[in-house]
Order: C-alpha cells, then structure tokens, then sequence
C-alpha cells in the first residue's frame, strides 16, 4: 500500500493502482490512479524526460480559449488580404527587408 499526501487528504493506492506493463506493440498505458492525481485531461500532450533511470513524465496543456483573443471582423478582414498577396506572390522575404531598412 502506498500512501500520498495532497494536502491534507491522504490517498491510498496499490502497487497496481500505480503500475503498468510496457508492451512491445502498443503505447504505454497510464494507469486511472496516476492520471487522475497528475490530472491529465483529454488532449493533454506530455513530455518525457529521462535522467539517470528516472522518466519524469510533464504535462504540456494546451492555452485555453480566451474569448477576447479573437479576431475583429476588421482584423479578420485584413489577415485575409494578407494571405491573398502570399498566394499571389505578392511579398518581399524578412532578410530583403532587413536589408533595405538596414537592419
């Protein structure tokens, strides 16, 4: 039995709560126990880390919707007419600038 402090509360697992097989052919499977208490979401990614026989397994959420980092009806318009110049040919490349603005 394995015993984890979160705060005040103590959670109690098993070995098999906190273990998994690692299979030749398919993914390694995290257990319920361990999702739970990292608390992974659906569409979470992860990042692996290995040092010296430890993985660390780190979770990289993805930024949530902020409403107001949505496009204005103008801003949309303009992000539009930019793509239409791109698909035209119609740009000049950074370094070019750079270079005419003595950058």
């Amino acid at each position: 039995m394995l015993l984890l402090f979160d705060g005040l509360d103590i959670h109690a697992y098993t070995k098999s709560d906190m273990t998994s097989t690692v299979k030749s052919k398919t993914p390694l499977t995290v257990p319920d126990a361990v999702r739970r208490r990292a608390g992974f979401k659906p569409g979470d990614q992860v990042e692996f880390k290995v040092s010296r026989g430890t993985v660390t397994i780190l979770t990289r959420r993805l930024v949530a919707h902020d409403p107001d980092d949505t496009l204005t009806t103008e801003e949309a318009k303009k992000v539009r007419h930019a793509m239409k110049q791109v698909r035209e040919g119609k740009v000049t490349p950074w370094p070019q600038v750079k270079h005419e603005l003595d950058l």
